[in-house]
């Protein structure tokens, strides 16, 4: 059976890489034929590129340039295809199209091009089904759902999402019922493959775009009465003690894993803070709130989820009790295997 998979894999993002990067490894594991459609939309691709390289800063040029290849580097571990961003030129017909994760279906975003090449046009294949996607921050009870989407939905034979405001969107679109799944993250352990880090004190780590004022302030009192160094990785954070922006993938992950604690605003930094059973805080934003609530309601860590208001010092002092965490976490990662590997399997 030759499967191909159909997501966001070429961003310079390390949730994005990893979630990837989860789905490939998981399926090969299990006996497939698998290859990433390395096809982006030209816009996205346009886009992406020009944040990074377009700059008048030449030291911020080259450290931008560097995380690039590095991220190139550790796409090698995956079975790519030949890059375009015309899906016209992409030939081959596939027993199975595997569409997700990410926000592929985020019809909204300009930034991602508007794209119905990941609800099924264009490409040719036996079954459609997919594995996590998500809408993001469109909202499930006042968007208007575009034709392409609601034509395109219709086409899949397997519907799994990641957040529960995905799963309202595909009933809304086609009297589908998806099924809420985990993040293709958890489908592989990535304990040993990590690279080393750039530190040896004991450190809490930052991995957020942006965040308020007052968990800037809180974050660094806390740090300071625990002789923290505070480490930022993939995004600058001036206040820090440490950025390490132009990372790769498994350096990135070296990170969480000798992390303290954490602070974020992401959804993989959540994830990966889970995964690695860190002590951890994420700052909530519009971006991330869907996803991030449906995981964390979940595993009953909404409290580890903040808007502004929660106390740091107490947060971090009570810490994860992983034993519960994982309790209700193991099983649902079980079902989600299960729920990928018959989609596959069953006609």
């Amino acid at each position: 059976m030759k499967i191909g998979i159909l997501t966001f894999h070429d961003g310079i993002n390390h949730g994005g890489f990893f979630q990837a990067f989860s789905t490939y490894q998981f399926l090969k594991g299990n006996g497939f034929d698998v290859e990433i459609i390395n096809y982006k939309n030209k816009i996205h691709w346009l886009l992406e590129y020009k944040a990074f390289l377009w700059t008048k800063n030449p030291i911020t040029l080259i450290l931008n340039i560097k995380k690039i290849i590095d991220f190139k580097n550790d796409q090698k571990e995956m079975n790519l295809g030949t890059f375009t961003t015309d899906v016209r030129k992409i030939k081959k017909v596939f027993d199975v199209i595997v569409v997700g994760s990410d926000i592929v279906w985020n019809y909204e975003l300009p930034f991602l091009g508007r794209d119905p090449v990941y609800f099924g046009d264009g490409l040719e294949s036996k079954k459609w089904i997919s594995y996590a996607p998500s809408f993001g921050a469109v909202d499930c009870e006042t968007s208007i759902i575009p034709d392409y989407v609601v034509r395109g939905l219709k086409k899949f034979s397997h519907i799994s999402v990641r957040d529960e405001n995905s799963k309202c969107l595909v009933k809304k679109a086609c009297e589908k019922d998806a099924k809420v799944v985990l993040d293709p993250t958890f489908l592989l352990d990535t304990r040993g493959m990590e690279k080393a880090i750039k530190t040896k004190d004991e450190f809490l780590l930052v991995y957020a775009y942006s965040l308020r004022e007052s968990d800037i302030k809180q974050v660094k009192g806390f740090a300071s009465q625990n002789n923290l160094k505070v480490v930022a990785v993939g995004y600058s954070q001036p206040w820090a003690d440490l950025n390490i922006i132009n990372l790769g993938p498994f350096e990135w992950i070296g990170y969480f894993n000798k992390a303290s604690y954490v602070l974020t605003s992401t959804f993989h930094g959540t994830l990966y803070s889970l995964k690695y059973k860190k002590n951890f805080i994420t700052s909530n934003n519009k971006a991330i709130s869907n996803k991030t609530k449906t995981i964390l309601a979940k595993l009953g860590l909404l409290d580890r989820l903040t808007e502004g208001q929660l106390n740091f010092d107490e947060l971090y002092s009570s810490g994860v009790d992983y034993g519960v965490v994982n309790d209700l976490l193991d099983p649902l990662v079980d079902e989600s295997k299960k729920y990928l590997l018959e989609a596959l399997r069953n006609d």
